[in-house]
């Protein structure tokens, strides 16, 4: 199996950080990977760390391009919004009580 293939755990990606930024490229685009698809949480504990911070904040720096959200990915993400604000208005319009109907 291809190393780049296996997910990191939460402790695998801050010991990563811990050595950045001697990490290879392969162990760069590991971490990556981890912050942008990893667990909410694992993730919210790992930049959440204060040992890592400089090395997070130094890597976030180097790989900004990598970590941003793309437009389609807001995109999404703004079209999922409008799309539970008609349906909320939808189902308000079918059981609003008569009297503000008038």
């Amino acid at each position: 199996m291809n190393a780049h293939t296996l997910r990191l755990t939460r402790q695998e990606a801050a010991d990563l950080l811990t050595r950045y930024p001697h990490v290879s490229d392969g162990e760069a685009k590991q971490i990556v990977t981890f912050l942008r698809t990893g667990k909410h949480l694992d993730v919210g504990m790992l930049t959440a760390d204060e040992a890592l911070k400089p090395q997070l904040d130094r890597f976030m720096a180097d790989h900004s391009k990598h970590l941003r959200v793309g437009f389609f990915e807001g995109a999404g993400v703004v079209a999922a919004i409008a799309g539970f604000l008609a349906l909320c208005w939808l189902l308000w319009e079918a059981v609003k009580p008569a009297a503000l109907a008038a």
